[in-house]
């Protein structure tokens, strides 16, 4: 089937991607139709920070995981990017889009809690501490979805 323009004839193909989108076998992909398998979708090698202060980058923040170890018996201190990098990094997001975040705190000694803080021109809404792996009450990672609130702020909700 071919899409007309005042009279002109164009196939389909010259108005879609170059090249064409694969279209896979095995995994939800869109367009496979394999609707009863997983979504499918890229994941980069989690981020791996170490040491008790540590400002994350919008490079970690696209990986989408980051696991963290504040080292020996200390606490940790970590601080997300500014939303001006955020929105330098990622110029795609419009105001009310959002991106999730797993970080995993690896930290196997009491007191190795990263406390992480907003970035200049984000808030943060919820707890901000991720416990470390040896506190048995509290989970070990969490989840934070950065949501896009204006231009170079963002609203970092703590889901998991």
């Amino acid at each position: 089937m071919a899409i007309t323009t005042q009279g002109a004839s164009y196939p389909l193909e010259s108005f879609g991607p170059t090249p064409a989108l694969a279209q896979g076998t095995g995994g939800y992909q869109v367009g496979a139709g394999a609707l009863t398998e997983p979504l499918i979708s890229p994941q980069p090698a989690p981020s791996a920070l170490t040491g008790a202060t540590v400002t994350v980058t919008v490079d970690n923040l696209a990986n989408g995981i980051i696991t963290v170890d504040p080292g020996s018996t200390s606490a940790g201190t970590y601080t997300f990017p500014t939303g001006a990098l955020i929105d330098a990094a990622f110029p795609s997001l419009k105001v009310n889009s959002a991106f999730d975040v797993v970080v995993i705190n690896l930290g196997d000694d009491n007191g190795n809690d990263v406390t992480f803080g907003a970035g200049s021109g984000n808030t943060i809404v919820g707890n901000a501490v991720v416990a470390d792996s040896a506190t048995a009450t509290f989970p070990a990672s969490a989840t934070f979805r950065f949501r896009k609130t204006g231009t170079s702020a963002f609203t970092i909700y703590r889901i998991g």
